[in-house]
Parts: C-alpha cells; sequence; structure tokens
C-alpha cells in the first residue's frame, strides 16, 4: 500500500509540474517566476498584416509598440524579405526604440532601402518578416526564440519579435469580373500537382483548386463569382514546377495561360 501510494504521489507531482509549465507558456509576462526575472516582453499591434503588392510603392508600416511592464530598456527591430521559404534580403537594421508606448511610422519604400532594394524588388508572395530584439533594465536580451510557439504563433499575443507582412496579388481589373470563370489546371507528367493549387479568393474568402493524382493530367474547375465581387487568384508552388501549367478563362471569353512554373500572381 505504501509503494502504491509512492506512486499516486510521483504521478500527481509530474502532473502538477507539467500544468505549470503550460501556464508559463500561456503567460508571456511571466516566463519566469517572480517580478524581478520577468521577461523584458513587447507589444506591438496596429499594423497592417497585408499588403497588395501595388500599394507596396506607397504603403506604410505603422504600428504601436508598448513594454507593459516597464521593465525594458530598448527593442531593436530588424527585417528581412523572404520569398519561397527563402531569405533573399536581410536581415538590416530598422529601428531602435528606448521610449514606451511608441508610434513607430516606416514606409516601405525606406524598407527596401535598408534592405538594399527598391520597392520594385518586392513581390507578391512574399513576406517582410520583422524581428524583434528585447533588452531588459536587467541586461537581459530577449528574442523570439526564449519564448514558446504558443506565444509567437498567437496574434493576440501581439508580440513584437517575430511577425510578418504578406505582400498580397492584386485584385483582377482588367476583366468583367462577375460571371463564371473557367480555371484548366495542366500536369505535363500526368501524376497532379505535387503540392501546388490555385487559389480563387472572392471578397476574402480563398478556395484552392489543383489537379490530383488521380486526375493526372488535366483538372477544370468552374468558379462562379458574384456581381461587384473583389477577385484575387494566386498560385502557390509545389514540387516539379516545370510540368504545371494552367489556362483561365473569364465571363469575357479567354483570359491567359501560365506557366510553366507559374508566377504567384494572375494580376
Amino acid at each position: 500500500m505504501k509503494n502504491i501510494n509512492k506512486i499516486i504521489l510521483g504521478l500527481l507531482a509530474v502532473s502538477l509540474a507539467f500544468t505549470s509549465c503550460e501556464d508559463e507558456d500561456k503567460d508571456p509576462i511571466t516566463v519566469h517566476i517572480g517580478d524581478a526575472n520577468k521577461a523584458a516582453y513587447v507589444r506591438i499591434n496596429g499594423y497592417q498584416s497585408i499588403v497588395p503588392v501595388t500599394d507596396v510603392p506607397d504603403a506604410v508600416f505603422s504600428a504601436t509598440v508598448n513594454d507593459r511592464l516597464g521593465n525594458v530598456a530598448s527593442w531593436d527591430l530588424t527585417v528581412q524579405l523572404e520569398r519561397g521559404g527563402d531569405i533573399i534580403a536581410g536581415p538590416a537594421d530598422l529601428v531602435s526604440l528606448s521610449s514606451f508606448p511608441t508610434d513607430i511610422s516606416i514606409t516601405y519604400d525606406e524598407i527596401a532601402t535598408a534592405l538594399g532594394l527598391t520597392t520594385a524588388d518586392i513581390s507578391a508572395g512574399d513576406f517582410v518578416r520583422f524581428l524583434g530584439t528585447a533588452t531588459g533594465k536587467d541586461g537581459k536580451v530577449w528574442t523570439f526564440e526564449n519564448f514558446s510557439a504558443s506565444i509567437t504563433g498567437q496574434p493576440e499575443q501581439l508580440q513584437a519579435f517575430n511577425f510578418v507582412v504578406l505582400i498580397k496579388c492584386a485584385p483582377i481589373t482588367d476583366a468583367t469580373v462577375g460571371g463564371t470563370w473557367i480555371a484548366n489546371l495542366q500536369d505535363s507528367y500526368g501524376d497532379g500537382w505535387d503540392g501546388a493549387f490555385l487559389t480563387f479568393e472572392i471578397d476574402g474568402s480563398g478556395t484552392d483548386y489543383t489537379v490530383s493524382g488521380g486526375q493526372g493530367f488535366e483538372a477544370i474547375y468552374e468558379i462562379d463569382v458574384p456581381d461587384g465581387a473583389e477577385l484575387i487568384i494566386s498560385y502557390t508552388s509545389g514540387s516539379f514546377e516545370g510540368e504545371h501549367t494552367f489556362d483561365l478563362t473569364s465571363p469575357d471569353g479567354p483570359y491567359g495561360s501560365y506557366g510553366p512554373a507559374p508566377a504567384p500572381c494572375v494580376n
């Protein structure tokens, strides 16, 4: 009986330990126990997380940066440009703050210059990734690596350590949008699109279309778009891109042919 009691007490101790760890993960302000060891946690909010590619030349990254506990000595922000999972420019220093709360306003022209680029080099489908580093008044340095995915991966945490802005494809403006669109997707090898897909986004709601392995060489879809809707058509690449092509027909007639290795945006 004594051995059974010991086992039960041991299991309870392990359970409490896991619960404690989970609670700490949920609250970024108490990464360590005790006021003197609380994380130098910085929040950022108010910025536009999606920017249409056509707006980039005149767009501004504006946000409010806040140190909720008053224990941050400084916060430094760097930026990098990512395309297809690769870093194509950066990281580059962008801004450094030592007082909070502070409003920041940085044009995308300034962001491009910091990266050694121009806004013309920023393409639809790109991610502009911002990486923050906070130094506490105790001298400790904090980056996104100090926080769990439950913090850095949740928008409601407003974390200022690792966040992105998506450069979005432009809406269709050179054809009648309302009506039936036909998407003819082809794979020259006959084994489907290998993870690639075409997205029709109608008024902010997207549906993905692909060629499955069972469909083989071709898949044809008819997409009904309401009158007055905003339509964005984008392509997400997979493997063996040289095999992938597609044709689009708008309500006006043939719209265009794309691929092999189609670009991320139709417009």
